[in-house]
């Protein structure tokens, strides 16, 4: 799996608190997680089991982030107390369960939860990341010439332009690397 992880500038100190508000330890896998990624962006990252299958759009993380795991609260009681650790586009979480350590997939729709994987290597294992495809890094003026020669040069705007900007920005900005625990 590829992640674009968040900074971790004083993690180990940002976990603790963590732990001290939740009044628990992080389960080792996924405590040496947040110390070497502290969760991140995993663009075009999907999973497929046979109970579920979805994508994988963040890893929560500590700190000031967008997607901050120190907002998050443990959900459960006594044999099953959980932790979501990341979400799906449509707002479905991973969640690891503290007690065993299996990740589970949790459907805010119909709240099911359905058992992913055994551990958190191994739902790292299944999940397949493509990277940035390279569509998404083409420049305004290759988009509009791509446009034009396809003859839909009628539909750029300058709020079209603006968008590819924004899109054009954010993943040039996306470092990914090999989740490895």
């Amino acid at each position: 799996m590829l992640i674009s992880k968040f900074g971790s500038k004083d993690i180990e100190e940002q976990i603790k608190a963590y732990e001290d508000k939740i009044g628990k330890k992080l389960p080792e896998p996924y405590r040496s997680f947040l110390c070497k990624y502290n969760g991140g962006e995993t663009p075009n990252t999907s999973f497929k089991t046979d109970g579920v299958s979805s994508d994988v759009k963040v890893f929560y993380g500590l700190g000031n982030q967008r997607y901050p795991l120190d907002k998050i609260e443990l959900k459960g009681e006594s044999d099953n107390i959980y932790l979501p650790i990341a979400c799906d586009s449509f707002g479905n979480e991973i969640i690891l369960n503290f007690v065993d350590g299996k990740v589970l997939f949790y459907n805010h729709e119909n709240g099911e939860i359905t058992k992913i994987k055994d551990s958190l290597k191994e739902f790292f294992d299944i999940c397949i990341s493509e990277g940035i495809k390279k569509a998404a890094l083409k420049s305004v003026e290759e988009r509009e010439a791509d446009l034009i020669s396809r003859g839909r040069g009628s539909i750029i705007s300058e709020e079209l332009r603006a968008m590819w900007r924004e899109e054009i920005k954010k993943n040039s900005s996306i470092n990914l690397e090999e989740v490895l625990l």
